[in-house]
């Protein structure tokens, strides 16, 4: 099911911000404008916030050259699976981000 929550965050990051922050920015000032903006999103689970960041970059950037939003969705989907394997549930609170963050309980 992760693997469908990270193809619709892709696909509003993407299909939404990228390309508003594109026809605004141009697409060289457009992929660290959304990846900012992902990064931020994941705010205040600072592991996810910067690791979201830096995988923006790569996936905009990769949204640029090839406007594939299913590969993007999968390797976002696969990264996100990887990352729950590789933390404990007190370093990523369930990878949880806003209030639930702040309230979670391991």
């Amino acid at each position: 099911m992760y693997v469908v929550w990270a193809l619709g965050q892709e696909f509003v990051l993407q299909s939404f911000f990228y390309l508003r922050f594109e026809a605004l920015l141009g697409s060289n000032w457009a992929v660290p404008a959304s990846a900012l903006l992902l990064g931020a999103a994941h705010i205040p689970n600072y592991l996810l916030a910067v690791s979201s960041l830096v995988a923006g970059l790569f996936f905009c950037d990769m949204f640029r050259r090839y406007r594939n939003l299913f590969r993007l969705g999968l390797a976002h989907g696969a990264l996100g699976l990887l990352m729950a394997a590789s933390f404990s549930d007190s370093v990523l609170h369930h990878m949880r981000v806003g209030i639930g963050f702040l309230r979670f309980h391991a």
